[in-house]
């Protein structure tokens, strides 16, 4: 697997932190969606991503969860149509498998 440059250290709720590599990005109804990969995990071909939206909060961008169903499977639709032409990933149904080039 390619390196990647960009990691974001998430916190779970009991504080603890865990970084994750950036993977990809993508638009949908005027916002930023990103999928994101847990870096202890990258070379893993059974590894799982988050994918995520980018809103504003004040002055900064935070980092939500997709609970809607129907934006979840819109913004997975697009990964896995970008993802299908390059096969570095496979996205099924909303999740991602790594596959090793």
């Amino acid at each position: 697997m390619e390196e990647k440059d960009e990691v974001i250290s998430l916190y779970d709720e009991d504080g603890i932190q865990t970084d994750f590599i950036v993977i990809d990005g993508v638009e949908y109804n005027e916002k930023t969606y990103l999928m994101l990969i847990e870096a202890e995990n990258a070379d893993d071909e059974e590894s799982e991503a988050l994918i995520l939206r980018v809103d504003e909060d004040e002055d900064e961008d935070i980092l939500v969860s997709v609970d809607d169903e129907e934006e979840f499977n819109a913004v997975a639709a697009l990964f896995e149509e970008h993802y299908d032409e390059n096969d570095e990933y496979e996205v099924q149904a909303g999740e991602l498998d790594m596959d090793e080039e």
